[in-house]
Formats: C-alpha cells, structure tokens, sequence
C-alpha cells in the first residue's frame, strides 16, 4: 500500500530528517574520529581510532569509566546524542580554562552563550579565529538543528524555514571540514526517493533522537545530591575562614558551580520538559510516559516536595497497572517508590501497604533470595519501625539480613547495612545487647572496607554511642560520640550538617548525665550551624530549637525554654501544617515544658492537640499514640483529675501490651505511672501489683544495677509503706541503697568524663532530670522525669519525702 501524496511542507520535513538521521551523524562520527586521532591517536599506549572493542575501551578510560555514550556498540551505531556527548560534552577533549581548570569544550565556548529555544548561533565561526571554538559552535549548530527537528508539532516545514535549516547545516559542515556534498543534494529528491519503508524508517529515527534527547534531560539532575553538597562544603569553608590560596581556589570552585545553584530546580524542569515531551509523543498510557512520571516524582522528593511527589508517583503507578497489570517488575518499583514518600508524609499505613505490595511482586516474580525482594523486606522493616510495630519490624529486617548474608557474605556493605538496621530495632524492642552486637559488626565492616575517616563511619559510631547509654555504660558512650564528632570534624570542618548532628546529639546525652551547661552549649553551637546552614524554616532548626528549650529550663531558665519550644512549634506548623507527626511531637514538648512551669491546663491542651493529631495519623495502636495518652494522663494527674488520668494511662498500658507485649521498656514504664495513680487515688493494692509489675519486667530487661530498677524498687516501697508492709519497705529500700551505691562506684571508677566524680553522683541524683527531645533519639527516656523539682510525675505522694511516707 503506497502513502497518500506528499504535500510540499511534508517532503521538506522527510528531506531534513534524511539530513539529520543520516549526514548530520555521518558528519559527526568523521569530526569525532578526526578529534581522537588528533588528539591521542599518536600518543605512546594510545592507537588511532579504529572502531575496535580496544579503542572504545581507551576512550572510556579517558571518560573516568563512566559515560552515556554506548562504547560497548560500534560507533556507527552511536545516535547523534551519544555523538554530542562524545564531542562536545566529553572530558576526553576538555581543555585548560584561563584559571588552569579543565572544562569541556560545551563549557568553555556554548554555554554562556544561552541560546533560546527554537534559535540558532548567529555564526559559527569563532569571532577570534579559534579553531576549538568554531569546531564547537559548529557540532553545537548541529545538535540545535537536531533538536528543531525533534520538537516539530507536525511533519511539516514551510519552505523558509527548510532553506533556513539547509544554509545552517551547509555552514556548520563547512566549518567541520565536512564535505557538503550529501546537503547540496538533497533538495533534487523528489516524493519517488521516500517510498514507504523509507519514510517509516525515518519515524523511527526520529522517536529514537526523541528517546535519547529525553535521557539527557533526565540526566541533567542525576548529580543534584552531589552538586549540593560540594556547595554546602565550600560555603562553609568560605565562612569558616580559611588562607588568601584557599580562597582563591573556592572562588574558583564557586565560580564553575554559580549556575548550578539551583540545580535541583532545573534538573525539575528538565524532568518535566522530558515528560511533556512524552505526553505528547505517546499519550498518557505508556511505558515511557510512566518512567517520566516517576522520575518527576522522585525529584519533587528530594526537594522536599511530598505532595507533589505522591501525585507522580501515583500517576506511574497508575499508568503500569493498567499497562502491566500488578504482577510486573515496574509496577513492583512503583509500589516501592510511593511507599517511600508516604512514608516521608508519616502516612506508614499507606506506605506499609504499597511496600507490601512490592514485596509481595518481587518475592513471585524474582524469588526470595534476589537483591530487589531483600531490599523490599528491608523496607518494609522500616515502616513497620517508623508505625512502631517493633517484632513485625525485627522479622522482616532480620529476614533481609539473613538473604544478604547468604547472597553477600558477611563483610559486604549491603550486609553492614542490615545489621546496622536491624540493630535499630532490637534498640527500640529494649534488646540493647543485640543492638551493639549488631550495630559494631555492621561499624566494624565499615572500618575495614572504607576506613576509620569516613562519614558513614562517625554515623555508625553515633548509632553505637546511643545504644551504649541506653545500657548505661555511659563512658563508652561518650567515647563513640566523642570519636563519631572528631571524624566529621576532621572531613568537614566543624560548620557542617553533620557536625550540627552530632553536637545536638552530644548535648542530648549531656543533658541526661546532669550536665547541663555543657549541654546548652553543644545544643547551641548545633543551632547555630543549622541556622546558618538551613536559615530559621528548616526541620532540623526545629529540632534544636526545641533540644535548647529542655536544657534552658533544666538550667532554670523558665521563659527562655518556653520561647524555644514554641518556637519550634511555630516552625513546624508552618512548614508541616499541624496534621504531622512532627507536629505532634512538637505539641507534646511545648506540654512538657508547660507541664513544668506549672501551667497545667495549658498543658493539657498542648498534650491533646499531640494526641488528637496521633490518633489522625497513626490511629490507637501505635506506640507514639500510646505515648500521648500517657503523658495527657500524667498532666490529668497534676490537675488533680485522677479519674482520667487512670484512663488515658489505662490506654498507653493497653496498647503498649498489643504492640510489645509484657516484657518492654515502655511497657514496664506505663505499669509503674498506671501504679502512681492507682496509689493517688487510694488503691494500693492495684498499684502495688502495678509497680511490681514495672519492677520484674525490669529486672529480667536490664538487670538489678540499673537506674530504671531503682526507681522501680523506690516507687514501689513507698506502697508496700502506705499498705502497712512494714517488713517489706525495708528490704526494698536496702536493695535500692545497694543498688544506687553499686552505679555511684561503677561510674566513678570509669570515670566516664572530667569530673568523673562528680558526674557520677549527678548520674545517681538527677535521673529525674530528662531530656524530653532525648524520648524521640532514645526508648528508655522516661517522659514524665523532666525535673526533679516539681516532681511531675506526681510523686509529691509517692516517694519517700511525701507526706504520707513521712508520717
């Protein structure tokens, strides 16, 4: 079956498309040739191009081994895009710029040019008569009638315009040494040298320079994580001061990345321009049109954009179900990919769901032992964290692990990284033998494949030095925070994100050892660098505004810790609105502080909007739910409501059961407040089997020397006083005197930092004196132990300087 006649418009269109699918890469591959030959053809080690595997293998070393051009194909079968990058865009023929830096020759002579779209260079003859320069504008000409040809709406081109594109092309072959020849001919074709094959050819071609220019836009942002830190790094270096050479070097630096700064933004645009694209080429039902979609999405991510995010992600997914089905390997990566977002939104229902769905395609269509499945029950492993289904969570991480070792070995880092995972959450289950087990394999095969002057080295000894002092070896602690903080120093100066981590961490653990003072300034010093760094509206601003308001009012220093706190909540409703766990959380320190000014009914209403934000997101079975209903019934308490008190304490104790069992950290502590309570109104005998309760579970998780154990043996004497077990009190009193008395000597012989005396004793005293922000780093903070002043867990009865006890 022949093609309808031609229209004048559509055989110029199929004659330019001849021009660029066959001359235009003709003409590039004889100018690629002539340049490697030029330039390494004659140099010792090196041959003249060939074509051979050997030759492409030399030009992909010179590439740093890495580059989109298809080196593994012959190069007559490279488009005209793996031409452009081969040229123009290749680091094999960068040059020296007037600073002594390399640069491609895209970088040197087209990019600040800024040619608008739809526009050509004026000439393509370098205005100073510099070869590299006019090679350079001419093969650029080329890519810019490439792209024309490409972004057509019709097959169509008006007469103008074809003589136009011809001239342009005739000019840039001169300027290559090409002979034009091939261009002068092609406008004596007439409709008989398009037969259909032909034409269909040239379609095919077409959406193939399509495909490949789409790539490259998509492309554009790959580095965007990479740009952005090489930024932040010289920035901080700048601004920390640094000498006249330094300087000058980072000017430089700073003047080659000046129009990256908004990388991430225009990788977006990019990724959108590639999707329109795609829209428009295939309609929204299409495999490609799926993979923008989701490249869209996973940039919205990393800029923070969730929302906009979840709605591409959401849109690929859609578009591979109905392609697909549900059992295919891209509606798998899809489910994944959303489920990562959701779970940056705090929706870990949703998002556990979509990374069940994953998991559940990869386990049928790759099996159990696959690197994608046991990426996929990692993930799940961390939603079920993050929801707080801490058993679920262990199982599915420890699955992962089990699938890595087998397939990995045990000193890979994929393998480092499920221990380290699976450490987390065996800290979290109250498990903290098994998480340092855990967590130093994972660092001690970190150490031993990147060394000990390595980022990822200093987050793993964080991670250690946390489950460290949830065991109470406090000196250790210190010493993997301590380790942790000199590393980054030493890789990033001490004005960097990671510093501010780590300091704001120190300060946390500093806080909760007594020391106060040493505790505001890390906490403040980490402020400091996140203000700088991040501005005011920035989640980890948040964070240490927050961390600076506990330790302001352990110091005593009332109305600075409330400014803090509500600072911090005024930064996270604006960038979070108010339904979101940080939010929440926010909320419930704001209480917390307010709890200890005394302001009770202010509180209250702080702790319920926490609560009520919870419930929303979460629902009730979720520990961060169970935590709300505890502290709003510890404030109930205060306010004298003990009725309600029991019942929100009652909540936290039933949930906490559901989700941990009897045996857990959190557990133990809601039987020991449920116990307070029960005691204030009168029920010894309740809270006595409560506060027994708390006290067993402690002895079996943490032994009998540890500082939870002794308030445990404390709050419970003080009922068996109050029921007339006169024979009982004593005895629990002398094995919490024998307790405190064993911690006091253990600490003071590690002698755990200077003064180690003396912090020791702080250890034994001030246990009462909790960081609240430390409740969200650490699952043994005790929320209601925020000052030992006011007592605020309502101890003013029960302990053993109340007035009942005394008389």
């Amino acid at each position: 079956m022949s093609l309808q006649p031609f229209s004048d418009k559509q055989l110029n269109y199929f004659k330019f498309s001849s021009i660029v699918l066959n001359d235009i890469a003709s003409a590039l591959r004889q100018t690629f040739k002539t340049m490697w030959d030029n330039t390494f053809g004659h140099r010792p080690g090196y041959q003249l191009w060939d074509d051979s595997p050997a030759v492409r293998n030399l030009f992909l070393a010179e590439e740093g081994g890495k580059t989109n051009v298809p080196t593994h194909l012959s190069y007559e079968e490279w488009d005209c895009t793996a031409l452009f990058q081969a040229t123009v865009y290749a680091k094999s023929f960068a040059m020296l710029d007037s600073t002594g830096h390399k640069r491609t020759l895209s970088e040197l002579y087209t990019r600040h040019r800024k040619i608008p779209h739809g526009k050509f260079h004026s000439s393509v003859v370098s205005p100073t008569g510099n070869k590299d320069e006019t090679f350079t504008l001419a093969i650029d000409q080329l890519r810019l009638l490439r792209n024309s040809l490409c972004h057509l709406e019709k097959s169509e081109i008006d007469k103008p315009t074809f003589d136009n594109y011809i001239q342009l092309a005739r000019e840039a072959f001169k300027a290559l040494g090409i002979k034009t020849d091939p261009i002068d001919a092609i406008g004596g074709l007439t409709e008989s040298d398009f037969p259909t094959t032909a034409v269909r050819n040239l379609e095919q071609g077409i959406k193939q320079e399509l495909r490949e220019r789409i790539k490259f836009l998509e492309g554009e942002g790959s580095s965007i994580d990479e740009l952005k830190a090489l930024t932040n790094a010289i920035k901080e270096k700048v601004e920390g001061g640094a000498s006249k050479e330094d300087l000058a070097l980072l000017q430089k630096k700073m003047d080659e990345l000046k129009e990256q700064i908004n990388i991430t933004q225009k990788a977006l645009q990019s990724k959108q321009h590639a999707l329109d694209i795609r829209i428009k080429l295939y309609g929204e039902e299409h495999a490609d049109t799926a993979r923008s979609y989701e490249s869209v999405g996973v940039t919205q991510h990393k800029l923070g954009d969730f929302a906009s995010a979840l709605q591409s992600k959401q849109h690929a997914l859609e578009i591979r179900v109905k392609l697909f089905g549900k059992e295919h390997a891209d509606t798998a990566r899809s489910y994944a990919s959303l489920g990562v977002t959701q779970d940056n939104l705090g929706d870990f229902a949703s998002a556990l769901q979509a990374k069940q769905h994953a998991l559940d395609i990869r386990v049928k269509l790759l099996g159990e032992e696959h690197a994608e499945t046991v990426r996929s029950y990692e993930s799940v492993g961390v939603t079920q964290h993050n929801f707080g289904d801490y058993a679920s969570a262990l199982q599915s991480k420890q699955h992962a692990l089990d699938i890595r070792v087998k397939l990995f070995g045990e000193k890979h880092p994929v393998t480092a990284i499920s221990y380290l995972s699976l450490g987390k959450t065996q800290h979290n289950l109250g498990d903290n033998v098994s998480a340092i087990q855990s967590i130093k394999h994972a660092l001690d095969v970190h150490i031993k494949l990147f060394g000990n002057e390595d980022a990822e080295t200093a987050t793993r000894y964080q991670s250690l030095g946390v489950t460290q002092y949830n065991l109470g070896d406090y000196g250790s602690q210190l010493h993997s925070k301590q380790h942790a903080f000199d590393i980054l120093v030493k890789l990033f100066g001490k004005k960097h994100a990671d510093i501010a981590r780590i300091g704001h961490l120190l300060g946390v653990r500093q806080h909760n050892l007594g020391d106060f003072a040493s505790a505001l300034q890390s906490k403040q010093h980490a402020l400091d660098i996140r203000v700088k760094l991040f501005g005011e509206e920035h989640p980890d601003t948040a964070q240490s505004y927050e961390s600076v308001g506990v330790t302001q009012h352990n110091l005593g220093d009332y109305a600075l810790a409330l400014q803090s706190t509500q600072h911090a909540l005024d930064i996270y409703v604006k960038l979070f609105g108010k339904e979101h766990a940080d939010t929440a959380r926010s909320y419930e320190s704001l209480g917390v502080t307010q709890d200890n000014l005394g302001d009770f009914a202010s509180a209250l209403q702080s702790k319920q909007h926490a609560l009520e934000i919870r419930v929303n997101l979460f629902g009730k079975e979720h520990a961060d739910t169970a935590r709300s209903y505890e502290s709003v019934g510890v404030t109930q308490h205060n306010l004298g409501d003990f009725a309600s008190a029991l019942q929100s304490k009652q909540h936290a104790l039933e949930i906490r059961v559901n989700l941990f069992g009897k045996e857990h950290a959190d557990t133990a502590r809601s039987y020991e407040s449920l116990g307070v309570t029960q005691h204030d109104l009168g029920d010894y005998a309740s809270a006595l089997q409560s506060k027994q309760h708390a006290l067993d579970i402690r002895v079996k998780l943490l032994g009998e020397q540890h500082a939870d154990t002794v308030r445990s043996y404390e709050s419970l004497r003080v009922t068996q006083h109050n029921l007339g077990d006169y024979a009982s009190a004593p005895q629990c009193k002398q094995q919490e005197f024998d307790i405190r008395t064993n911690i006091f000597q253990r600490q003071r012989s590690r002698k755990f930092c200077a003064g180690g005396n003396k912090m020791a004793e702080r250890v034994s005293r001030k246990r009462k004196q909790i960081d609240y922000k430390a409740l969200h780093e650490s699952s043994t903070a005790d929320v209601y132990q925020v000052n030992g002043k006011k007592r605020y867990r309502s101890k003013s009865k029960d302990c053993s300087r109340s007035g009942k006890a005394a008389k």
